[in-house]
Protein backbone atom coordinates (compact mmCIF):
# COMPACT_ATOMS: atom_id res chain seq x y z
CA UNK A 1 0.00 0.00 0.00
CA UNK A 2 1.60 3.19 -1.15
CA UNK A 3 1.07 6.29 1.09
CA UNK A 4 2.34 9.92 -0.11
CA UNK A 5 4.86 11.57 2.51
CA UNK A 6 5.63 15.23 1.11
CA UNK A 7 6.03 14.69 -2.21
CA UNK A 8 7.44 11.03 -2.28
CA UNK A 9 5.70 7.99 -2.32
CA UNK A 10 6.68 5.34 -0.25
CA UNK A 11 5.34 1.66 0.88
CA UNK A 12 4.96 0.16 4.01
CA UNK A 13 7.18 -2.48 5.66
CA UNK A 14 5.15 -4.77 5.15
CA UNK A 15 3.94 -4.43 1.53
CA UNK A 16 7.98 -3.58 0.55
CA UNK A 17 8.83 -7.72 2.08
CA UNK A 18 5.57 -9.41 -0.13
CA UNK A 19 7.24 -7.32 -3.04
CA UNK A 20 10.34 -8.81 -2.41
CA UNK A 21 9.46 -12.58 -2.27
CA UNK A 22 7.30 -12.25 -5.46
CA UNK A 23 10.60 -10.88 -7.62
CA UNK A 24 12.75 -13.69 -6.43
CA UNK A 25 10.14 -16.25 -7.21
CA UNK A 26 9.55 -14.57 -10.96
CA UNK A 27 13.70 -14.80 -10.83
CA UNK A 28 13.35 -18.25 -9.43
CA UNK A 29 10.93 -19.75 -12.55
CA UNK A 30 13.63 -17.88 -14.55
CA UNK A 31 16.03 -19.80 -13.23
CA UNK A 32 14.61 -23.26 -13.90
CA UNK A 33 13.08 -22.51 -17.13
CA UNK A 34 16.46 -21.73 -18.50
CA UNK A 35 17.99 -24.80 -16.74
CA UNK A 36 15.63 -27.12 -18.12
CA UNK A 37 16.42 -25.26 -21.91
CA UNK A 38 19.96 -25.90 -21.25
CA UNK A 39 19.44 -29.76 -20.26
CA UNK A 40 17.43 -30.15 -23.51
CA UNK A 41 18.39 -31.86 -26.71
CA UNK A 42 20.75 -29.70 -28.63
CA UNK A 43 20.29 -31.08 -31.88
CA UNK A 44 18.53 -28.83 -34.08
CA UNK A 45 16.17 -30.06 -37.02
CA UNK A 46 17.85 -28.65 -40.48
CA UNK A 47 15.41 -28.14 -43.28
CA UNK A 48 16.93 -27.17 -47.15
CA UNK A 49 15.13 -24.55 -48.38
CA UNK A 50 15.31 -21.84 -50.72
CA UNK A 51 16.10 -18.34 -48.64
CA UNK A 52 12.98 -17.00 -47.54
CA UNK A 53 13.26 -12.91 -48.35
CA UNK A 54 14.45 -10.49 -45.58
CA UNK A 55 12.08 -8.37 -43.74
CA UNK A 56 13.12 -4.87 -42.34
CA UNK A 57 12.20 -4.31 -38.74
CA UNK A 58 10.18 -1.54 -38.22
CA UNK A 59 10.30 0.52 -35.18
CA UNK A 60 6.80 1.42 -33.48
CA UNK A 61 5.52 4.97 -32.11
CA UNK A 62 3.57 4.08 -28.67
CA UNK A 63 2.25 7.62 -28.91
CA UNK A 64 0.66 7.30 -31.84
CA UNK A 65 -0.43 3.27 -32.43
CA UNK A 66 0.70 -0.08 -30.62
CA UNK A 67 -0.22 -2.29 -34.12
CA UNK A 68 2.94 -3.11 -36.11
CA UNK A 69 3.34 -2.26 -39.54
CA UNK A 70 2.22 -5.46 -41.95
CA UNK A 71 4.58 -6.06 -44.91
CA UNK A 72 3.63 -5.19 -48.56
CA UNK A 73 1.83 -6.91 -50.71
CA UNK A 74 5.43 -7.94 -52.64
CA UNK A 75 7.08 -9.12 -49.60
CA UNK A 76 3.67 -11.28 -49.36
CA UNK A 77 3.87 -12.35 -52.19
CA UNK A 78 8.03 -13.54 -52.69
CA UNK A 79 7.15 -15.31 -49.29
CA UNK A 80 4.54 -17.20 -51.14
CA UNK A 81 6.34 -17.65 -54.52
CA UNK A 82 9.27 -19.16 -52.27
CA UNK A 83 7.07 -21.36 -50.31
CA UNK A 84 5.77 -22.69 -53.92
CA UNK A 85 9.33 -23.45 -54.96
CA UNK A 86 10.19 -25.12 -52.12
CA UNK A 87 6.77 -27.15 -52.33
CA UNK A 88 7.61 -27.81 -55.67
CA UNK A 89 10.97 -29.42 -55.03
CA UNK A 90 9.99 -31.37 -52.13
CA UNK A 91 9.06 -34.40 -53.42
CA UNK A 92 12.08 -34.77 -55.77
CA UNK A 93 11.55 -35.25 -59.81
CA UNK A 94 10.97 -38.28 -61.53
CA UNK A 95 12.64 -39.25 -65.67
CA UNK A 96 11.39 -41.60 -67.59
CA UNK A 97 12.95 -42.42 -70.33
CA UNK A 98 13.45 -45.55 -73.34
CA UNK A 99 16.47 -46.88 -70.95
CA UNK A 100 14.02 -46.12 -67.60
CA UNK A 101 13.50 -44.51 -64.74
CA UNK A 102 16.10 -41.92 -62.86
CA UNK A 103 14.93 -40.19 -60.03
CA UNK A 104 16.45 -36.74 -58.88
CA UNK A 105 15.98 -35.97 -55.21
CA UNK A 106 14.46 -32.70 -53.33
CA UNK A 107 18.36 -31.53 -52.89
CA UNK A 108 19.19 -31.47 -56.53
CA UNK A 109 15.72 -30.22 -57.97
CA UNK A 110 16.13 -26.99 -56.11
CA UNK A 111 19.01 -26.27 -57.68
CA UNK A 112 17.13 -26.40 -61.02
CA UNK A 113 14.98 -23.28 -59.60
CA UNK A 114 15.11 -19.56 -58.78
CA UNK A 115 13.22 -16.57 -57.96
CA UNK A 116 13.42 -13.26 -60.16
CA UNK A 117 11.58 -11.04 -58.20
CA UNK A 118 7.88 -13.51 -57.53
CA UNK A 119 8.28 -14.41 -60.81
CA UNK A 120 9.78 -18.94 -61.02
CA UNK A 121 12.47 -19.05 -63.53
CA UNK A 122 14.47 -22.21 -64.11
CA UNK A 123 18.65 -22.96 -63.92
CA UNK A 124 18.32 -24.65 -67.62
CA UNK A 125 22.22 -25.15 -67.78
CA UNK A 126 21.67 -26.83 -64.24
CA UNK A 127 19.33 -28.78 -65.20
CA UNK A 128 21.08 -29.96 -68.27
CA UNK A 129 24.11 -30.79 -66.19
CA UNK A 130 21.99 -33.11 -63.75
CA UNK A 131 20.72 -34.98 -66.67
CA UNK A 132 24.08 -35.13 -68.48
CA UNK A 133 25.47 -36.59 -64.85
CA UNK A 134 22.16 -38.81 -64.35
CA UNK A 135 22.79 -40.65 -68.54
CA UNK A 136 26.01 -39.62 -69.04
CA UNK A 137 26.53 -43.84 -69.47
CA UNK A 138 22.90 -45.24 -70.48
CA UNK A 139 21.83 -45.77 -74.24
CA UNK A 140 19.68 -47.83 -75.90
CA UNK A 141 21.37 -49.38 -78.06
CA UNK A 142 20.82 -49.89 -82.25
CA UNK A 143 21.68 -52.15 -84.50
CA UNK A 144 23.74 -52.12 -87.50
CA UNK A 145 22.91 -52.43 -91.13
CA UNK A 146 22.26 -55.88 -92.52
CA UNK A 147 23.34 -56.30 -96.28
CA UNK A 148 20.91 -58.95 -98.54
CA UNK A 149 21.01 -59.25 -101.96
CA UNK A 150 17.54 -60.12 -103.82
CA UNK A 151 17.48 -62.29 -106.87
CA UNK A 152 18.87 -59.88 -109.49
CA UNK A 153 22.00 -59.38 -107.10
CA UNK A 154 20.77 -55.74 -106.03
CA UNK A 155 22.03 -54.93 -102.51
CA UNK A 156 19.36 -54.44 -100.08
CA UNK A 157 19.88 -53.02 -96.99
CA UNK A 158 18.06 -54.31 -93.75
CA UNK A 159 17.93 -54.04 -89.79
CA UNK A 160 19.57 -50.86 -89.32
CA UNK A 161 18.24 -48.71 -86.13
CA UNK A 162 20.56 -46.02 -84.94
CA UNK A 163 21.39 -45.70 -81.00
CA UNK A 164 19.20 -43.38 -78.63
CA UNK A 165 21.09 -41.17 -76.31
CA UNK A 166 20.37 -38.77 -73.91
CA UNK A 167 20.37 -35.74 -73.68
CA UNK A 168 19.70 -32.58 -75.91
CA UNK A 169 17.18 -29.25 -75.24
CA UNK A 170 14.26 -30.57 -75.73
CA UNK A 171 14.57 -32.96 -73.04
CA UNK A 172 15.15 -30.13 -70.73
CA UNK A 173 11.96 -27.84 -71.67
CA UNK A 174 9.56 -31.03 -71.08
CA UNK A 175 11.18 -30.74 -67.39
CA UNK A 176 10.51 -26.94 -67.32
CA UNK A 177 7.41 -27.51 -68.90
CA UNK A 178 6.48 -30.33 -66.11
CA UNK A 179 7.66 -28.33 -63.01
CA UNK A 180 5.65 -25.05 -64.85
CA UNK A 181 2.41 -26.97 -64.64
CA UNK A 182 3.57 -28.32 -60.83
CA UNK A 183 3.86 -32.07 -61.71
CA UNK A 184 6.61 -33.72 -60.34
CA UNK A 185 7.82 -36.36 -63.15
CA UNK A 186 8.23 -36.16 -67.00
CA UNK A 187 9.21 -38.48 -69.88
CA UNK A 188 12.06 -37.41 -71.61
CA UNK A 189 12.91 -38.18 -74.96
CA UNK A 190 16.24 -39.38 -76.38
CA UNK A 191 17.70 -38.25 -80.11
CA UNK A 192 19.19 -40.66 -82.52
CA UNK A 193 23.14 -41.23 -82.96
CA UNK A 194 23.94 -42.56 -86.35
CA UNK A 195 26.04 -46.05 -85.50
CA UNK A 196 29.55 -46.52 -87.38
CA UNK A 197 27.68 -48.98 -89.29
CA UNK A 198 24.59 -47.49 -90.20
CA UNK A 199 22.75 -46.12 -93.24
CA UNK A 200 24.82 -42.89 -94.08
CA UNK A 201 28.27 -45.32 -93.41
CA UNK A 202 26.85 -47.95 -96.39
CA UNK A 203 25.33 -45.11 -98.54
CA UNK A 204 28.98 -43.63 -98.30
CA UNK A 205 30.57 -46.78 -100.20
CA UNK A 206 28.53 -46.16 -103.30
CA UNK A 207 28.19 -50.40 -103.35
CA UNK A 208 25.18 -51.72 -104.96
CA UNK A 209 25.69 -55.20 -105.97
CA UNK A 210 26.67 -58.71 -105.61
CA UNK A 211 29.77 -59.18 -107.27
CA UNK A 212 31.22 -62.26 -105.60
CA UNK A 213 29.46 -64.87 -102.96
CA UNK A 214 30.43 -68.27 -101.28
CA UNK A 215 29.46 -70.69 -98.57
CA UNK A 216 30.98 -74.11 -96.97
CA UNK A 217 29.58 -76.00 -94.36
CA UNK A 218 31.00 -77.36 -91.35
CA UNK A 219 29.44 -79.87 -88.32
CA UNK A 220 28.01 -77.68 -85.41
CA UNK A 221 28.54 -77.36 -81.95
CA UNK A 222 32.16 -77.96 -82.04
CA UNK A 223 35.11 -75.65 -80.70
CA UNK A 224 36.13 -74.60 -84.35
CA UNK A 225 33.00 -73.60 -84.73
CA UNK A 226 33.63 -70.32 -82.23
CA UNK A 227 36.68 -69.47 -84.26
CA UNK A 228 35.25 -69.23 -87.29
CA UNK A 229 32.12 -67.17 -85.97
CA UNK A 230 34.84 -65.36 -84.44
CA UNK A 231 37.05 -64.46 -87.82
CA UNK A 232 33.78 -63.80 -89.80
CA UNK A 233 32.37 -61.38 -86.88
CA UNK A 234 35.90 -59.08 -87.41
CA UNK A 235 36.04 -59.36 -90.98
CA UNK A 236 32.60 -58.14 -91.45
CA UNK A 237 32.35 -54.68 -92.62
CA UNK A 238 35.39 -54.01 -94.15
CA UNK A 239 35.76 -51.70 -96.72
CA UNK A 240 38.42 -51.98 -99.06
CA UNK A 241 39.36 -49.23 -101.23
CA UNK A 242 40.11 -49.61 -105.18
CA UNK A 243 43.98 -50.87 -105.86
CA UNK A 244 44.35 -51.58 -102.25
CA UNK A 245 45.45 -55.00 -100.97
CA UNK A 246 43.49 -56.97 -97.91
CA UNK A 247 45.39 -59.03 -95.74
CA UNK A 248 43.44 -61.03 -93.63
CA UNK A 249 46.87 -62.00 -90.86
CA UNK A 250 47.42 -57.90 -91.27
CA UNK A 251 43.44 -57.09 -90.28
CA UNK A 252 42.79 -59.58 -87.92
CA UNK A 253 45.72 -60.42 -86.00
CA UNK A 254 47.49 -62.75 -83.96
CA UNK A 255 44.61 -65.22 -83.06
CA UNK A 256 44.79 -65.19 -78.99
CA UNK A 257 42.91 -66.52 -76.16
CA UNK A 258 42.18 -62.48 -75.43
CA UNK A 259 40.92 -61.45 -78.95
CA UNK A 260 38.27 -64.80 -78.65
CA UNK A 261 39.36 -67.56 -79.94
CA UNK A 262 39.62 -71.06 -78.64
CA UNK A 263 41.86 -73.83 -79.26
CA UNK A 264 41.09 -76.77 -81.58
CA UNK A 265 42.69 -79.04 -84.64
CA UNK A 266 45.12 -77.13 -86.92
CA UNK A 267 47.29 -78.50 -89.68
CA UNK A 268 51.21 -77.06 -89.46
CA UNK A 269 53.67 -78.62 -92.23
CA UNK A 270 51.46 -81.76 -92.59
CA UNK A 271 50.71 -82.57 -88.84
CA UNK A 272 47.55 -82.28 -87.22
CA UNK A 273 47.81 -80.46 -83.94
CA UNK A 274 46.16 -78.55 -81.09
CA UNK A 275 46.19 -74.33 -81.70
CA UNK A 276 44.09 -71.75 -80.52
CA UNK A 277 42.37 -70.62 -83.58
CA UNK A 278 41.91 -73.86 -85.37
CA UNK A 279 39.50 -74.36 -87.90
CA UNK A 280 39.90 -70.36 -88.99
CA UNK A 281 41.37 -72.16 -92.47
CA UNK A 282 37.41 -72.89 -93.28
CA UNK A 283 36.99 -69.10 -93.24
CA UNK A 284 40.32 -68.12 -95.42
CA UNK A 285 38.85 -70.87 -98.24
CA UNK A 286 35.34 -69.30 -97.95
CA UNK A 287 36.51 -65.79 -98.45
CA UNK A 288 39.51 -67.52 -101.01
CA UNK A 289 36.58 -68.13 -103.26
CA UNK A 290 34.15 -65.25 -102.85
CA UNK A 291 37.05 -63.42 -104.08
CA UNK A 292 38.21 -66.09 -106.64
CA UNK A 293 34.21 -65.28 -108.39
CA UNK A 294 34.55 -61.80 -107.63
CA UNK A 295 37.56 -61.45 -110.30
CA UNK A 296 40.05 -59.97 -107.78
CA UNK A 297 43.96 -60.67 -108.02
CA UNK A 298 45.65 -62.96 -105.78
CA UNK A 299 49.06 -61.60 -103.60
CA UNK A 300 49.58 -64.74 -101.37
CA UNK A 301 47.50 -67.68 -100.58
CA UNK A 302 48.35 -71.22 -100.15
CA UNK A 303 46.00 -74.60 -100.09
CA UNK A 304 46.06 -77.24 -97.38
CA UNK A 305 48.70 -80.00 -97.97
CA UNK A 306 45.76 -82.19 -97.07
CA UNK A 307 42.67 -81.96 -99.25
CA UNK A 308 38.95 -81.71 -97.26
CA UNK A 309 36.05 -82.71 -98.84
CA UNK A 310 34.26 -79.89 -97.56
CA UNK A 311 36.10 -77.85 -99.72
CA UNK A 312 36.15 -77.12 -103.46
CA UNK A 313 38.91 -79.04 -104.83
CA UNK A 314 42.14 -77.35 -105.89
CA UNK A 315 40.14 -73.71 -105.17
CA UNK A 316 40.95 -73.34 -101.23
CA UNK A 317 43.26 -71.76 -99.37
CA UNK A 318 44.65 -72.38 -95.25
CA UNK A 319 46.36 -69.89 -93.20
CA UNK A 320 48.49 -69.40 -90.14
CA UNK A 321 50.10 -66.54 -88.45
CA UNK A 322 52.71 -65.22 -90.03
CA UNK A 323 52.52 -67.38 -92.94
CA UNK A 324 50.79 -68.05 -94.81
CA UNK A 325 48.81 -65.10 -94.90
CA UNK A 326 45.82 -64.56 -97.96
CA UNK A 327 46.10 -61.19 -99.83
CA UNK A 328 43.91 -60.20 -102.62
CA UNK A 329 43.96 -56.58 -104.00
CA UNK A 330 40.93 -54.84 -105.35
CA UNK A 331 41.16 -54.41 -109.22
CA UNK A 332 38.58 -52.42 -109.67
CA UNK A 333 37.62 -48.53 -109.39
CA UNK A 334 34.65 -48.96 -106.26
CA UNK A 335 35.40 -49.72 -103.00
CA UNK A 336 34.04 -53.55 -102.13
CA UNK A 337 32.72 -53.97 -98.91
CA UNK A 338 33.35 -58.19 -97.49
CA UNK A 339 30.12 -58.98 -95.72
CA UNK A 340 30.00 -62.36 -93.48
CA UNK A 341 26.94 -64.19 -92.23
CA UNK A 342 27.18 -67.49 -89.61
CA UNK A 343 24.70 -70.33 -88.92
CA UNK A 344 25.43 -72.84 -86.30
CA UNK A 345 26.76 -75.29 -89.51
CA UNK A 346 27.68 -72.68 -92.20
CA UNK A 347 29.91 -69.52 -92.99
CA UNK A 348 29.07 -67.33 -95.88
CA UNK A 349 31.48 -64.45 -97.55
CA UNK A 350 30.01 -61.87 -99.64
CA UNK A 351 31.80 -59.03 -101.80
CA UNK A 352 29.24 -56.06 -102.34
CA UNK A 353 30.66 -52.99 -105.26
CA UNK A 354 29.66 -52.03 -108.74
CA UNK A 355 30.06 -54.73 -111.79
CA UNK A 356 32.86 -54.50 -113.41
CA UNK A 357 34.64 -58.05 -113.38
CA UNK A 358 32.94 -61.49 -113.30
CA UNK A 359 35.12 -64.53 -112.50
CA UNK A 360 33.98 -68.04 -113.29
CA UNK A 361 35.92 -71.61 -112.88
CA UNK A 362 36.36 -72.77 -116.70
CA UNK A 363 38.77 -75.55 -116.51
CA UNK A 364 41.19 -77.79 -114.07
CA UNK A 365 44.34 -80.33 -114.45
CA UNK A 366 46.04 -82.43 -112.29
CA UNK A 367 49.27 -84.00 -112.16
CA UNK A 368 51.49 -86.21 -110.13
CA UNK A 369 54.18 -84.60 -108.37
CA UNK A 370 57.19 -87.19 -106.83
CA UNK A 371 55.57 -90.20 -105.43
CA UNK A 372 53.14 -89.12 -102.80
CA UNK A 373 51.79 -85.39 -103.92
CA UNK A 374 49.64 -84.11 -106.29
CA UNK A 375 49.67 -80.39 -108.28
CA UNK A 376 46.07 -79.00 -109.32
CA UNK A 377 45.62 -76.21 -111.30
CA UNK A 378 42.01 -74.20 -111.84
CA UNK A 379 41.81 -72.08 -114.72
CA UNK A 380 39.79 -68.97 -113.72
CA UNK A 381 38.29 -66.67 -116.54
CA UNK A 382 37.52 -62.70 -115.95
CA UNK A 383 35.17 -61.14 -118.30
CA UNK A 384 35.56 -57.46 -118.04
CA UNK A 385 32.38 -55.50 -118.37
CA UNK A 386 33.69 -52.56 -119.58
CA UNK A 387 35.10 -53.21 -122.50
CA UNK A 388 34.01 -57.40 -122.63
CA UNK A 389 37.19 -58.52 -122.98
CA UNK A 390 37.95 -61.90 -121.37
CA UNK A 391 41.44 -62.87 -119.93
CA UNK A 392 42.36 -66.12 -118.22
CA UNK A 393 44.33 -66.83 -115.02
CA UNK A 394 44.67 -69.96 -112.87
CA UNK A 395 44.59 -71.10 -108.94
CA UNK A 396 47.29 -73.49 -108.03
CA UNK A 397 47.09 -76.14 -105.43
CA UNK A 398 49.27 -79.25 -104.15
CA UNK A 399 48.37 -81.96 -101.94
CA UNK A 400 49.78 -85.13 -100.65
Amino acid sequence: MLKRQGQRWSSSPKIRWRGILITFASLLAVALSLTLISTGSSRKPHISLLPLPSVNSETFDTTKDSTPTTTTPSQADRLQAVINLNNLSSEGFLTLSPAGPIIFFPDEVRTWLRLDGVTPKFNEETIRSSLDQAYGDIFVEGSDVWLTANEDGLLEVTGYAPDLICCSQADVDLITAALTDGKSHTTIEFFPVERDRGREWIDSTGVTHLIGEFTTYYPSGRPRVTNIHRIAELTRGVVVEPEEAFSLNGHVGERTLENGFVEDGAIVYGVLIQAVGGGISQFATTLFNAAFFAGLDFEEYKSHSIYFQRYPYGREATISWGWPDLKFTNVTPYPIVIWTSVTPDSVTVQFYSQPWVIGEQTGQTTRQVGEECTAVETERSRTWLDTGETTVDYIRAQYR
